[in-house]
């Protein structure tokens, strides 16, 4: 689990950003000091609904990824006139916000843990988990769209991996390992839906788990009666995008892949200023093992098996939760 952060923390770092903000609102706008009285009431008025909100998705999800120093990304910034006002966001909640939320709870197969540790790979961090990287539109009600990317996760991964023909290094570290831990953001209402995954008009799926080990792709030779193992193809550690069962017109599971139906990513609509989306992956990192060319037991297939190919990287569920 991720370490839990006090509350008083979190409070203290938004109240900061409040008053830095309201600091350089009033030098702007020295001649509006009624209005900007009002706004500033409004303000705390915002902060204290979010507050109240985010405590009531801290009982569903935990408050370990909610109370958070780096809860305070703003995703876009008021305009105001010169009159003090914010033509941008509806009136009546003025100034508000929509805080949105990835919590990562998803794990290593303990089979996985296993293999690293017989390999050297270091797998004592206690807040060991998946890398996962959900892209995430957010579209506010005048039709404007942003894109973003959640990542978290541990960057744990194999470099190399023994061959018949020798030693294969893993020749890219993605930079989205070392860089980005991006979880939680705050956006400026007035927000009209939050699609995880493909974008706001496409049906393409976009959570991803990162595979840490190379898979080795066997295939089976007989030759004069004698069967052998031969390497077909190395697959390096990437990340991978998770997919739906695929199922017959009568909704039957044809092939097991990554998600149930009922647990792939869902929007979170009809949001309102104070609202506050959590998305939570759930589920387990496990990979096919198979006997390779060396004799050894490593992560991977057999070139014919397409169940196991389709597994990868595991069984996941993704839950939206809206407060």
């Amino acid at each position: 689990m991720v370490p839990e952060h006090p509350i008083g923390s979190w409070v203290s770092a938004q109240t900061d950003v409040l008053n830095r903000a309201q600091a350089a609102e009033a030098i702007a706008h020295e001649k509006a000091t009624s209005i900007e009285t009002t706004r500033r009431k409004s303000l705390r008025a915002a902060a204290g609904g979010m507050l109240l909100a985010s405590a009531l998705l801290c009982g569903a999800t935990g408050c370990s990824s909610i109370f958070n120093p780096s809860f305070i990304n703003l995703v876009a910034t008021p305009v105001v006139d010169s009159t003090g006002a914010v033509p941008s966001i509806t009136i009546d909640n003025a100034p508000g916000h929509v805080p949105v939320i990835f919590i990562n709870n998803a794990k290593f197969d303990q089979n996985l843990i296993d293999y690293f540790d017989s390999i050297g790979i270091d797998t004592s961090d206690p807040n060991l988990r998946p890398r996962v990287r959900v892209r995430t539109d957010i579209r506010y009600v005048n039709g404007n769209t942003i894109t973003l990317e959640f990542i978290d996760g541990s960057a744990v991964v194999q470099n190399t991996v023994q061959t018949a023909n020798g030693t294969q290094q893993n020749p890219l570290i993605p930079r989205d390992l070392l860089q980005n831990d991006l979880t939680n953001v705050v956006a400026i209402c007035d927000v009209s839906r939050v699609q995880p995954g493909g974008g706001i008009d496409s049906q393409e799926t976009s959570v991803e788990v990162f595979v840490p080990a190379f898979l080795k792709e066997i295939q089976i030779v007989v030759n004069d009666l004698v069967t052998t193992r031969e390497l077909s193809q190395t697959v390096q550690p990437q990340f991978v995008p998770l997919q739906q069962d695929e199922v017959d017109a009568n909704l039957n599971v044809t092939l097991l892949r990554n998600f149930d139906i009922r647990d792939a990513p869902v929007p979170a609509t009809d949001l309102l200023c104070g609202s506050v989306v959590g998305f939570t992956l759930s589920g387990t990192l496990r990979l096919p093992f198979v006997q390779d060319e060396l004799g050894a037991v490593v992560p991977g297939y057999l070139d014919t098996d397409d169940a196991a190919q389709a597994s990868i990287p595991g069984r996941f569920e993704f839950i939206t939760n809206v407060r």
